[in-house]
């Protein structure tokens, strides 16, 4: 099982030597919800100077008038070998699949990630990769992991978005109220619960006001990879949970669980709690 992250690009080495073992970027301009965007320029640079798994999303909803300038990208990626492309639009597919890119892919459509038969449909459409949504539990992710030839990838750690969307709610709230907006981040409460609304060029990201800490799972997971996102989270923090999050995987000693229970809370999301859909009567 290996440790991938959400980070800096900066962070890099230092976060290799106490354990990561895979990166994750947005494609500058292409990805939604990623603080850590990067040119294919940038990509390439990091890919040539340093030895690890380098995964790249293009996970917002792609334009026509922005086909060309993805295909393009798509190519260079392929040239340049990264590990794979997380992809929400399927317009990724098609293109990796008209021009028999070699690259991986990443099936990464969030709340869609969440049963074997699709997983089975999209590895036969060439993507070797998936990342499972958080909604599900902890047996419903094995029950995918044992029917699938997919590498899968399980959020483990961080603060999860909720949703997303293009409209850019923060501008449009303070332009009605002839105000300017100071800071990208704002907290609402609602209902006794906080929640994190982040706005950025493509839209706002609703996120939940406490970080997903799946220590007590890591070691019933049988999956490929564990993403931990270092989003709203203090660098000396993260860096600490990297390195248990790594001992935990290595020596499997409860121990460990308690030392980030201590450090990040222990909000398990759902991981034990079945997502149960209801409709009020008569609606």
């Amino acid at each position: 099982m290996k440790i991938a992250l959400v980070t800096n690009a900066s962070n890099i080495l230092e976060y290799t030597k106490i354990g990561a073992d895979a990166f994750i970027f947005g494609l500058k301009n292409y990805s939604s919800g990623y603080k850590n965007e990067l040119t294919v320029d940038e990509i390439k640079e990091i890919k040539e100077s340093s030895n690890v798994e380098l995964y790249i999303a293009i996970n917002k909803n792609i334009f026509n008038h922005e086909l060309e300038e993805l295909e393009k990208n798509m190519v260079l990626l392929d040239r340049i070998g990264v590990n794979g492309i997380l992809f929400y639009d399927l317009a990724v597919l098609s293109i990796k699949i008209r021009l028999n890119l070699k690259v991986n892919l990443v099936w990464n459509q969030t709340h869609m990630v969440t049963n074997y038969n699709t997983c089975n449909y999209y590895y036969e459409k060439g993507c070797n990769y998936g990342i499972l949504s958080s909604e599900i539990t902890l047996d419903e992710i094995n029950e995918v992991a044992h029917n699938t030839r997919m590498k899968l990838f399980v959020n483990i750690l961080g603060y999860q978005v909720m949703g997303y969307t293009r409209r850019h709610l923060l501008n449009n709230y303070f332009k009605s109220i002839n105000k300017s907006r100071s800071k990208d981040n704002y907290i609402v409460k609602n209902n006794g619960e906080e929640y994190i609304v982040s706005e950025e060029d493509n839209g706002n990201a609703f996120y939940y006001g406490k970080p997903l800490n799946g220590s007590e799972v890591v070691n019933k997971l049988d999956v490929d990879y564990l993403i931990l996102n270092d989003t709203f989270i203090d660098k000396e923090t993260f860096s600490k949970c990297i390195s248990l999050y790594k001992k935990l995987i290595d020596y499997k000693d409860d121990k460990y669980v308690s030392e980030l229970d201590n450090l990040v809370g222990n909000n398990r999301g759902f991981f034990f709690k079945k997502t149960i859909y209801k409709v009020k009567k008569d609606e």
